[in-house]
C-alpha cells in the first residue's frame, strides 16, 4: 500500500511515480507531465489492469485504460494495488490485477491545509482543502489548480513516434476537485459519496491533432449496513466518465466520450469465527459518443460472485468464482484460489492460482477502418508463489509468478485490423524489502521480467515496453525538523514494437527532496527531480523530462 504519508515524502509530481515504487508495475510515458501513461502490471497489457477511484470503475471505453496522467496525487490519501488476476472478485480487465485509489477520507482529511508550488518549465501548482463535520457526519472539499508550459516532448519524426515535426513546448493545465461525504444513519446505517474530476489541457505532437481538451470525473455513492450480528451488507453505485475534445492547431477535430455506470450489491457473513462468506451481484453499462460513427455505442454486463476465506488450524484458505453474462460475448467463468501458512513475524507463505479475462474494447471492435467485429475476450490462467516477513525494524517479502495469456489482442497486417492471434506467457520475480538503518527509512522495489509472444509471426519475441529488470530504492531521514531523502529507479533495456526491431535502452535516474517544518502549521520542501539530467525514454522518439527543480509551501492546520 502507498499511504498518504508516503506520497507526502516522496513530493511526486504523477501517479506514475507513486505507482513506480511497487514491483511488478511498469510505466511508459510519451513524455512528461498530462503526456499519455500506460501501467503495465506484471508485464500483462495495459488495458489489462482494472482501476478503481474510490470503489468506482474508471477508464475509457474506447481505448480501455485509464488516463493516469489527469489524476493529481495531492488529491489521493492511499493507492492500494492487488497483483495478479481478480476476475473472480471484478469482472472483466483484471488479468493483470487491479489499482485501488482512494482519495481524501472526510473523517480523517486536514481540517483546513493550503500549498504553493512552483518549479522548472514554468510549473505552478497551488491548492486548498477544507473539512468539517461532527461525529456522524463528516465533509470534504478541496481544489487544486496545475500547469506547466512543458516542453517538447517528440522527436521529430515523419515515419515513426507522433509522426509530425513540431519543435514548440508541449504544455499542460489541469484544475482537480475532490468531495467527500460520510454519514450515520442510526446504529447500523452508513452512507458515503465520493467525487473526483479533472478538468484541463493537454498539447502533444501529432500530424492530425496535437492538443486535447479533457475532462475526466468517478462519482460515487455506497451505504453500509450492519444487517445483523453475523450479515453486513454494503450497495455501491458509481459512474465514470472520460471526455477528449480532439483539436489541431486549436481547430476542433473530433470527440470521444465514454461513461460507465455500475452497481453492485455485496453481502459479507461471517459463518463462523474463523470463516467469511461474501456474495453479490453487479451490473456495469458503458456507452460511448463520438464524432466517428463507432457500429455500436453500448454494452452491459452482469456478473454474479462469491468468495469463501478461512482459517483451518494455521493455514488461512480462499477461494472465489464468478459468472459473467456480457450482452456482447456471452458468459465467462473465472475463478482463484490461494492458502498461506504462518505469520508476519515469523514468515509467512503463500500459493495462489487464479484464472481472468478481458473483453475487447469498443476501438478494437468496431472503431470505423479498423475494429474488427468477431474478436473473442483475452484470457489468462496464473499460477504464483511467495514469501514475506516483518520484524520490528525491517520487513521483506518475495514473489514469482508465471501468467498465459490466450487469445492475446494484437494488430494483424494481413487484415489490416486487431484480431487474436496471438498469446503470450509472463514469467517474473518481484522482491521488495524496508528496514531501519541508522535512523534511515531504506525501501527497495525489483522486478525481474520475461515477456514473451508464443505463436504467430512474433514467436518468442518480446512485448514491448516491458524491461526485464526494474529496481527503485528510496532512503529518507529525519533530523529533528528537518527530513532530507533521494530515490534511484531505473529500467533495463527493452523493445518498441512486436517484431523487436526498435530498442529502448537502459536507464538510471536520481532524484533528491528535503522539508522543513518551520512552524507547527508549515512546512517548506523542494525537489531536485532527475538530478544528473539523464537522456531517457519509456517509448521511441518521446523524450522523458529532464532535470527539474521544484520549491513549495504548505499550510494545515
Amino acid at each position: 500500500m502507498i499511504d498518504r504519508k508516503q506520497i507526502e515524502t516522496l513530493q511526486p509530481e504523477t501517479v506514475a511515480e507513486l505507482l513506480g515504487t511497487v514491483p511488478g508495475v511498469m510505466v511508459s510515458q510519451t513524455g512528461g507531465l498530462g503526456q499519455p501513461t500506460a501501467v503495465f502490471l506484471r508485464g500483462s497489457e495495459t488495458d489489462h489492469v482494472l482501476v478503481l477511484i474510490d470503489g468506482v470503475k474508471v477508464g475509457s471505453a474506447t481505448l480501455g485504460a485509464t488516463a493516469f496522467q489527469f489524476i493529481d496525487p495531492d488529491q489521493i490519501e492511499r493507492i492500494e494495488i492487488v497483483r495478479g488476476p481478480r476476475s473472480s472478485l471484478y469482472g472483466s480487465d483484471a488479468i493483470g490485477g487491479v489499482i485501488q485509489i482512494f482519495t481524501h477520507n472526510p473523517g480523517t482529511a486536514d481540517r483546513a491545509s493550503a500549498f504553493l508550488t512552483g518549479g522548472s518549465q514554468n510549473y505552478a501548482k497551488a491548492g486548498a482543502r477544507l473539512s468539517t463535520g461532527g461525529e456522524r457526519t463528516q465533509f470534504t472539499l478541496s481544489a487544486n489548480s496545475e500547469q506547466t508550459d512543458g516542453y517538447n516532448v517528440c522527436k521529430g519524426n515523419l515515419n515513426a513516434g507522433c509522426f509530425a515535426i513540431e519543435d514548440d513546448p508541449d504544455g499542460f493545465e489541469n484544475l482537480s476537485l475532490q468531495a467527500g461525504l460520510n454519514t450515520a444513519v442510526g446504529n447500523k446505517t452508513k452512507i458515503g459519496l465520493s467525487f473526483l474530476s479533472s478538468d484541463g489541457r493537454n498539447e502533444f505532437d501529432g500530424s492530425f491533432q496535437n492538443e486535447t481538451e479533457f475532462y475526466a470525473s468517478a462519482l460515487g455513492a455506497t451505504v453500509d449496513v450492519a444487517a445483523t450480528d453475523h450479515l453486513a451488507v454494503k450497495l455501491s453505485a458509481g459512474q465514470s466518465r472520460d471526455e477528449q475534445d480532439m483539436l489541431k492547431d486549436g481547430v476542433f477535430v473530433d470527440y470521444f466520450d465514454t461513461a460507465r455506470m455500475s452497481l453492485s450489491l455485496q453481502n459479507d457473513w461471517a459463518a463462523s469465527n474463523d470463516s467469511l462468506v461474501t456474495f453479490g451481484i453487479d451490473y456495469l453499462a458503458d456507452e460511448i459518443a463520438s464524432g466517428t460513427a463507432f457500429t455500436e455505442t453500448a454494452r452491459d454486463n452482469l456478473g454474479v460472485f462469491g468468495q469463501w476465506i478461512a482459517t483451518v488450524s494455521v493455514v488461512d484458505i480462499q477461494a472465489a468464482l464468478r459468472f459473467d453474462d456480457n450482452e456482447q460475448f456471452g458468459s465467462a467463468i473465472t475463478g482463484d484460489a490461494s492458502m498461506g501458512a504462518g505469520s508476519e513475524a515469523d514468515g509467512r507463505w503463500m500459493l495462489q492460482y487464479g484464472t481472468a479475462f478481458k473483453a475487447p474494447t469498443f476501438n478494437e471492435l468496431y472503431y470505423p477502418g479498423f475494429g474488427n467485429a468477431t474478436l473473442e475476450p483475452e484470457e489468462s490462467a496464473t499460477l504464483e508463489a511467495g514469501y514475506r516477513r516483518a520484524g520490528a525494524a525491517s520487513r521483506w517479502a518475495v514473489g514469482v509468478f508465471v501468467s498465459d495469456v490466450d487469445q492475446l489482442i494484437a494488430y494483424d497486417a494481413a487484415i489490416s485490423a486487431p484480431a487474436n492471434i496471438d498469446a503470450a506467457e509472463i514469467m517474473g520475480l518481484e522482491l521488495e524489502s524496508a528496514v531501519t538503518l541508522s535512523q534511515w527509512q531504506v525501501a527497495a522495489a525489483l522486478t525481474v521480467l520475461s515477456a514473451e509472444q508464443k505463436g504467430g509471426a512474433y514467436d518468442g519475441k518480446a512485448l514491448p515496453r516491458r524491461p526485464g529488470e526494474l529496481l527503485e530504492i528510496r532512503a529518507d531521514r529525519l533530523f529533528g525538523k528537518w527530513s532530507v531523502g533521494g530515490s534511484v529507479r531505473g529500467a533495463g533495456e527493452t523493445y518498441d514494437d512486436l517484431a523487436n526491431t526498435r530498442t529502448i535502452g537502459s536507464y538510471a535516474v536520481l532524484d533528491l527532496r528535503t522539508a522543513f517544518r518551520f512552524a507547527r502549521q508549515w512546512e517548506v520542501n523542494a525537489k531536485v527531480a532527475n538530478l544528473f539530467d539523464e537522456e531517457y525514454e519509456h517509448a521511441s522518439f518521446y523524450k522523458q523530462p529532464g532535470r527539474r527543480y521544484f520549491l513549495g509551501v504548505r499550510w494545515r492546520r
